[in-house]
């Protein structure tokens, strides 16, 4: 009967109707970049059943990681063989990946665990595809209990401490570390769905806005920076002239996560840098802020608009540029042209004009 109703649809829309089509924006401009995300039916009632799985790691670039302990995973969860990845953008290079380290040790871990498709230690990707899901499980999935614990993968000791305020006693933590050593086999896992960076961010910022209070105590001009001078060529200069105009500079790195989202809550003005740490003010910031940015960063392709493009759409009405001259660390941009990792890396830093920040400061 399905096949014949499917039948029938392509007849109609093959023959019948040529004037009413599908578009998923509702037009025909190749100019136009987008991406379709997947949006699960939270209301709806779903059923778990125990699986066999195996948890497959494989290493990153963990040159900025958070300590030996947490360098940049990814990890896979392999149930029949199979593992899931939502596009085909990285598709054969984690294939190659996963291949590559199917040959490690295996250990047994005889415990009744809920498991995602897919963990990242990466500081953007766990922010931005992973931590509102967790923390949506953590309080809505009644299932998950001291019996039956949600399995997670985080950044940093100090993310670990944060998510155990969702239910430490729900809680199976993993070091990325621990996770690299071992491919783990899971005799009785149950698999939550991995939701699309959108509802991940939606879910983030709506617990967030109930967990994280504004305290108008706290400095209300802030900077928040990785005081890196990869990020910014004259990073040095700009930190002093803004600490003369009154602003506290925020280090992620100095403060606990909750205490890190309440100054970027709180503050009446926020500037910031931009890449990963842009992360931070999404999750849990409602008001307008400012990002020292450059015109390269609105030019991405589809690949890499979906790899870290995407986060930042999320945010406008709220995030105001800064538009700043590019000062790569390495100008010869002739080399590697079609490497968008080394693009993405070579675009990184850029040079504040001191004359039009002191001028957008006065204005605030």
């Amino acid at each position: 009967m399905t096949n014949l109703i499917n039948l029938l649809k392509f007849f109609f829309n093959k023959f019948i109707n040529r004037t009413h089509l599908v578009n998923k924006i509702g037009i025909r401009n190749k100019s136009i970049q987008f991406i379709s995300l997947p949006i699960i039916d939270l209301e709806k009632k779903w059923i778990f059943k125990n699986q066999r799985a195996q948890l497959i790691s494989y290493e990153g670039n963990s040159a900025f990681s958070a300590s030996n302990n947490y360098p940049i995973i990814e990890t896979w969860s392999q149930v029949n063989n199979k593992t899931y990845t939502p596009t085909n953008f990285h598709l054969i290079s984690q294939f190659k990946f996963i291949k590559k380290v199917k040959t490690k040790q295996k250990v047994f871990l005889d415990k009744n665990l809920f498991i995602l498709p897919y963990y990242t230690s990466h500081f953007g990707h766990f922010t931005g595809d992973i931590l509102g899901s967790l923390l949506y499980y953590l309080k809505n999935i009644r299932e998950i209990n001291e019996k039956n614990k949600l399995l997670v993968i985080s950044p940093s000791l100090k993310w670990d401490k944060f998510i155990s305020e969702f239910g430490n006693e729900k809680i199976e933590f993993l070091t990325p570390k621990l996770a690299l050593t071992s491919n783990y086999n899971l005799s009785n896992s149950k698999i939550l769905p991995r939701m699309c960076t959108y509802q991940n961010y939606i879910l983030a910022n709506n617990i967030l806005a109930n967990e994280i209070k504004t305290n108008n105590e706290l400095p209300n001009k802030i900077f928040l920076t990785t005081e890196r001078e990869d990020r910014i060529s004259n990073l040095k200069i700009l930190i002093k002239e803004l600490k003369n105009n009154g602003f506290k500079i925020l280090n992620p790195k100095n403060e606990s996560i909750k205490d890190l989202l309440t100054l970027i809550k709180s503050a009446k003005t926020l500037i910031s840098e931009k890449s990963s740490i842009l992360n931070n003010i999404h999750i849990v910031r409602n008001m307008p802020y400012y990002v020292l940015s450059s015109p390269t960063e609105n030019n991405y392709s589809q690949r890499l608009f979906h790899s870290a493009g995407m986060y930042r759409q999320f945010h406008k009405g709220l995030e105001h540029k800064i538009l700043c001259e590019d000062d790569p660390l390495n100008n010869n941009t002739n080399n590697m042209k079609n490497d968008y990792k080394y693009k993405l890396t070579n675009s990184k830093r850029i040079k504040v004009d001191m004359n039009q920040i002191n001028k957008q400061i006065r204005s605030l």
